[in-house]
């Protein structure tokens, strides 16, 4: 028999499997995304039964089968009972859920985004940042952590780290004055930058995971701040995320 293997993460999805198992997909901080069989666990009198649900940080018991894990045992350390309070903090944590096992590989080393996962669900308790802008802040530094995020530092053209003006999202970042109007045959459409806007660009792309949520923006530059951050998902995402269509709601 094989032995057992100690694992602390977040489930992130969980799918029926014939009449009384489920499969979860859990995020874990020591072998990244795997998937486990939890035998007998839709049973409600089960001793799995409460701890085998979506978003809920377990630390978990799984023995290694051939193809895929199996779970032992299961002890809940944070079920995040405010996220699932309402309708809107629901559907908030099913969408950022998904995004989370989207960008994700399995066997990878993905603590950034399990890290990223639990803040934000902590965010959301506390109640101090709006939902809106916690959504936005979300998909951007997940873009950032999957090597896909916004060049807010440099101009993409001369490399300049000052007098940026404006931003392609085509093109992936900041151009400085001078390059944007030297360029006379451009081929991308150019979106006026705001010094808090692009403040808050380079602010959620290198915070620290523990102040990433430390702010709330003017509502003239959380509308700018979030449609660069919307615009920029829908180009570079490529991917339509179930759980998004129920956002549109709040």
């Amino acid at each position: 028999m094989k032995d057992q293997v100690r694992v602390t993460g977040i489930i992130l999805s969980v799918f029926p499997i014939g009449e009384n198992d489920r499969r979860l997909t859990i995020l874990t901080k020591e072998r990244g995304k795997i998937q486990v069989f939890a035998r007998g666990c839709r049973k409600p009198n089960h001793a799995l039964f409460g701890v085998t649900q979506p978003l809920i940080f377990c630390e978990f018991m799984i023995t290694e089968g051939r193809n895929a894990y199996y779970l032992n045992s299961a002890e809940g350390r944070d079920y995040f009972p405010a996220v699932k309070s309402d309708l809107a903090m629901i559907c908030h944590g099913s969408y950022f859920a998904e995004m989370a096992e989207y960008y994700t590989v399995e066997g990878m080393d993905e603590r950034n985004i399990l890290n990223l996962l639990f803040v934000t669900f902590k965010a959301m308790e506390k109640k101090k940042v709006p939902l809106p802008l916690i959504r936005r802040i979300y998909e951007y530094r997940i873009l950032r952590y999957y090597g896909t995020g916004l060049e807010v530092f440099r101009c993409l053209s001369c490399g300049k780290e000052e007098q940026f003006t404006g931003l392609s999202i085509e093109k992936g970042g900041v151009f400085c004055k001078s390059c944007l109007d030297g360029m006379k045959d451009r081929h991308f459409s150019e979106t006026k930058l705001t010094p808090a806007v692009l403040y808050a660009l380079r602010f959620v792309s290198s915070a620290p995971l523990n102040k990433l949520y430390s702010f709330c923006l003017a509502e003239d530059t959380f509308a700018e701040f979030s449609w660069i951050v919307k615009h920029f998902l829908r180009i570079h995402a490529n991917h339509h995320f179930k759980s998004a269509e129920m956002l549109e709601m709040f």
